[in-house]
């Protein structure tokens, strides 16, 4: 009888043992559950202390992944309290190792780009922004790799990984092969490398290239993306960029005006003299024109009106900037010549009708 006492005290206990292992786990999983949010932003706050930035932690691209990583980690915490079998303990054990190096390498993935604190502080030297780009794809893409070859260790693949050898061996026998098949990969490739070394525009310059004008919203090694007028967006393979003549208009420091004032024949030598002489004076004295490029002549005499040619180079390289300076400059020259009663010629043409006299 004693016996039996002993054995229902001992199920008793190890229930309430098991029951209160439960709890614990219950109590664990809501504990990381209910501060998963703080955590988060401590760990933001502690970013931001390093590159001192007084950003919201709410606004990190981080701060949801966080959550995610902290509400998993109390799970993996409940796991372990609960008297589980060691066989599935040690599977939950290489999954959570797994978990925290996808989480790792994601936030090192996400601190690698052109704008970040580490990259800008790291490539301080290098102002092509196209280049840093194609750089931080490079890192972002070997952190992966790097995190694959891991997570495969880690489940057991590991014999698996050194019949990757022959593989390479395998696709080295190919390559040749395949550089035949990819020469236009291959080839805007090389042009993208030229591109991007030798810098005949950036993201954000106007360029024209062929048929296409646009302003550059993304360079990569195979092919260069602009805007056109319409907002629609043309990507031009680089070997295309390479073969043909490129204008980037934001290079320029001036633009070049030229028009023909086309007056009347009645007009008097000495009226052009005059005006010719005050368009002159009027354009050297305009802040927006460069002086020294000012040419006012009378250029030709023609059927119908005498061609005052006017030549010369506004400060403005700016397309907007410079049609509104060219309207100005217009406005100008047709206000001097009302001043002057000066009439603009136009093509006329004269017809004379012969009477016949029966």
């Amino acid at each position: 009888m004693e016996k039996l006492k002993d054995i229902i005290v001992s199920i008793d206990l190890d229930n309430l043992l098991k029951i209160f292992d439960i709890q614990i786990a219950i109590a664990v999983l809501i504990f990381f559950i209910i501060f998963r949010s703080v955590f988060s932003k401590i760990l933001i706050k502690i970013y931001y202390g390093l590159i001192k930035s007084k950003k919201n932690a709410k606004e990190n691209v981080m701060y949801k992944p966080l959550n995610i990583f902290f509400i998993l980690l109390g799970i993996f915490c409940a796991i372990n309290v609960l008297p589980t079998n060691k066989k599935l303990l040690s599977i939950v054990n290489d999954i959570f190792k797994i978990i925290v190096i996808y989480y790792i390498t994601k936030v090192i993935s996400t601190l690698i780009n052109e704008d970040s604190f580490f990259v800008k502080k790291f490539l301080k030297d290098s102002n092509n922004k196209a280049v840093n780009k194609v750089i931080c794809t490079i890192i972002r893409g070997l952190l992966w790799i790097i995190f694959a070859f891991i997570a495969l260790n880690e489940m057991g693949y590991a014999e698996s990984l050194k019949g990757l050898g022959g593989l390479a061996t395998g696709l080295g026998i190919g390559s040749a092969a395949l550089a035949l098949a990819a020469q236009d990969l291959v080839k805007s490739m090389l042009s993208g490398a030229t591109i991007l070394t030798d810098k005949p525009f950036v993201i954000g310059d106007w360029i024209e290239v062929g048929e296409f004008q646009g302003t550059v919203i993304d360079i990569t090694f195979r092919s260069t993306r602009i805007k056109a007028y319409n907002n629609a967006v043309v990507t031009i393979p680089n070997s295309t960029i390479t073969s043909t003549y490129v204008v980037n208009w934001n290079r320029l420091t001036s633009r070049r005006f030229d028009c023909v004032l086309n007056i009347s024949l009645e007009t008097s030598s000495e009226k052009i003299k005059k005006i010719v002489k005050e368009m002159k004076l009027l354009l050297q004295n305009d802040p927006k024109v460069i002086k020294e490029t000012v040419e006012v002549t009378l250029d030709n005499i023609s059927s119908c009106s005498n061609d005052i040619k006017i030549f010369l180079y506004v400060r403005e390289s700016e397309y907007n900037k410079f049609l509104k300076a060219k309207q100005d400059i217009l406005c100008s020259l047709l206000y001097l010549v009302e001043k002057e009663n000066i009439d603009l010629a136009y093509p006329t043409q004269t017809v004379y009708v012969k009477n016949q006299i029966k």
